[in-house]
């Protein structure tokens, strides 16, 4: 199944071994989540498109335009406790 969200971005995690990345988005349609709640993804694997595979095997459709931004892993924490990267003023890129 996968879940379509909106109002995201890709977030790159600088962590000491290797940075990486992970996706910050509103839900628009799912089976998993409620709409309009936010969704904190895990590692992301490969982005084809607009189709974005986490490294748990979740999908998630890109609908409309997002952005990059760059975090620490502690500001990482903050994303998934539901702070947006624009609450965090994390840099874009």
């Amino acid at each position: 199944m996968i879940t379509i969200v909106k109002d995201w971005a890709i977030v790159t995690v600088k962590d000491e071994l290797s940075p990486f990345e992970v996706l910050w988005a509103i839900v628009v349609d799912s089976n998993r989540f409620k709409s309009d709640d936010y969704v904190c993804s895990s590692r992301i694997l490969y982005i084809e498109n607009n189709l974005v595979r986490t490294h748990t095997g979740s999908k998630y459709e890109l609908v409309g335009n997002g952005n990059e931004y760059v975090c620490t892993y502690v500001q990482l924490i903050s994303l998934m406790n539901g702070l947006s990267p624009e609450e965090l003023n994390l840099e874009s890129i």
